[in-house]
């Protein structure tokens, strides 16, 4: 019971270790922008892959070797740039034209 403490943990990590089965995880964690590793432990999906090796090509995730990374990045936030594009394309649906 209680509030969840994802983000404060997230906050106080020095370095933080996501598996590769969740978009979410990964993405929260570069929001962060601390030293991010990735375990994979076996499976996974491409769509999943995809969004992993665009963190990786960003410099935001490297595999996990068993030692805690020391990548240095600018934290991802693509929250304002989403809420942008929805925020243009309900205008456009509004308007009657599609984006």
């Amino acid at each position: 019971t209680g509030a969840n403490p994802y983000v404060a943990l997230l906050a106080l990590a020095d370095a933080i270790v996501v598996t590769a089965d969740s978009v979410n995880m990964a993405g929260e964690a570069a929001a962060s922008g601390k030293p991010l590793a990735l375990f994979t432990p076996g499976g996974g999906s491409a769509k999943i892959t995809q969004f992993l090796r665009g963190l990786e090509q960003a410099g935001a995730l490297t595999p996990f070797d068993g030692t805690l990374p020391m990548l240095r990045y600018d934290a991802i936030d693509s929250t304002p740039l989403i809420a942008a594009e929805l925020a243009r394309r309900y205008r456009a649906h509004s308007q009657g034209r599609m984006p």
